[in-house]
């Protein structure tokens, strides 16, 4: 009995682990650039049970019979991303990207580097390219790109023209899923130093979200009522338990 306690109690907090996940893929369905998080299941391992008492047999041959096993509950194994790409969306403004493959580098205020497919750029005060964050997106040299008021083409393979002179090309890095790290809705940290890579760039154009709302809506539904179902289960536990404990003393 309370096994089952331990078993209906980490199914529980599995639920409400994934449940929190799958609210935050519902929120961000909308938002440029983001990657959907998805957890995997994983049971406990099962716990052998066996009679405590010696099974009658002669002396030399007696063994514990084994009962069978009991499992103790499910819990959430891991979080991973899924970098599937999002639909991309023509908008034919002129400072929206999209990527065919790889990230973006952008830089945060205190000198940080992120990688991003959020390719919803604009220009700052002092003509730098920005994200909405405020992220200075940074070309091909680690250096942020500054391409002050003037109209710009940029190409598939990165690069920024204004007029007939190129001002900058665009920093895209590919990576392994391993090698990133989750660092905001749609910005990531990379563990190693990733690869350059050129080309599959699309000007007028923005990745949206790869979260898939009517799937994760489904899914929560079932990971709420997995929920409630193991707290009517504990309920119902903790109401047996106090009844032995009042009343199994008073049988003689």
């Amino acid at each position: 009995m309370i096994k089952g306690l331990y078993s209906a109690f980490s199914a529980m907090e599995a639920a409400w682990k994934y449940q929190d996940v799958l609210a935050n893929n519902i929120a961000n369905s909308n938002t440029v650039g983001y990657k959907r998080e998805v957890g995997s299941m994983q049971s406990f391992p099962d716990v052998l049970l066996s009679q405590q008492a010696a099974v009658p047999a002669p002396i030399a041959a007696r063994i514990q019979a084994v009962v069978g096993q009991i499992g103790t509950g499910k819990f959430v194994a891991e979080f991973t991303t899924d970098f599937q790409q999002g639909n991309l969306q023509q908008t034919g403004q002129e400072l929206d990207l999209s990527l065919e493959a790889g990230f973006f580098a952008v830089q945060g205020a205190d000198g940080q580097v992120f990688y991003t497919r959020a390719g919803r750029f604009q220009r700052d005060a002092a003509g730098d390219l920005v994200t909405t964050a405020g992220y200075h997106v940074l070309g091909e040299d680690g250096a942020p790109i500054s391409i002050g008021n003037r109209p710009v083409r940029i190409s598939a393979d990165g690069s920024i023209v204004s007029g007939d002179q190129e001002i900058a090309r665009l920093q895209v890095v590919d990576f392994t899923p391993a090698d990133l790290r989750r660092a905001g809705e749609a910005y990531f940290r990379a563990n190693n130093e990733g690869q350059r890579i050129t080309g599959g760039v699309r000007q007028g154009f923005l990745e949206q979200s790869n979260s898939d709302l009517s799937e994760d809506m489904t899914t929560m539904v079932a990971v709420q009522r997995t929920y409630q179902a193991n707290q009517s289960v504990i309920s119902r536990l903790d109401q047996t338990l106090d009844l032995a404990a009042g009343q199994l003393g008073r049988w003689r």
